[in-house]
């Protein structure tokens, strides 16, 4: 395999922190939920018992789901390499003679009351194939604005040699 001339690793902190601490809040959930439906009661303390356990209930069922979702974000997010000749995202290996177009899209979020206004921007580097396929990474993950001139120098150095 030839040497990568770039490789830029997707930062999960948050995405890892997000998961541990809903498996936390959800294994803690499940607990009190078993805790609650256990404990023996009569009358109005135990239809409390029995909300408060639907409750619990819930929070665990959000807050696992919160965790799978968060733990399955950081297997979809992987490594971008850069090579003399291609490109290798977790979506594929995009060769530079495949390439149709790398560029930076600026997602703007509208503002709910006035739809003129931005709220938030989000930065996506994409990559497009000749073949239509679309490689797709977020500000959120990756530094892409050190990726998009990486890529671009080792498509122009690529050029000048074929």
């Amino acid at each position: 395999m030839e040497d990568a001339l770039y490789t830029f690793a997707p930062d999960n902190r948050i995405a890892a922190q997000t998961a541990w601490a809903a498996a936390v809040i959800a294994l803690a959930a499940l607990a009190g939920t078993i805790l609650l439906l256990r404990k023996k009661a009569g009358g109005l303390s135990h239809n409390q018992n029995m909300l408060a356990a639907m409750l619990l209930f819930f929070v665990m069922l959000i807050s696992s789901g919160t965790a799978f979702f968060s733990w399955l974000k950081i297997r979809k997010t992987g490594t971008v390499t850069v090579y003399r000749d291609a490109v290798e995202t977790p979506f594929g290996k995009a060769t530079f003679s495949n390439f149709k177009d790398a560029y930076i899209y600026a997602d703007n979020q509208p503002s709910l009351v006035s739809p003129g206004r931005t709220v938030r921007t989000t930065k996506i580097l994409v990559i497009e194939e000749r073949t239509g396929k679309t490689h797709a990474m977020s500000e959120a993950d990756y530094p892409v604005k050190e990726m998009l001139p990486a890529i671009k120098n080792a498509y122009k150095n690529w050029q000048e040699k074929r």
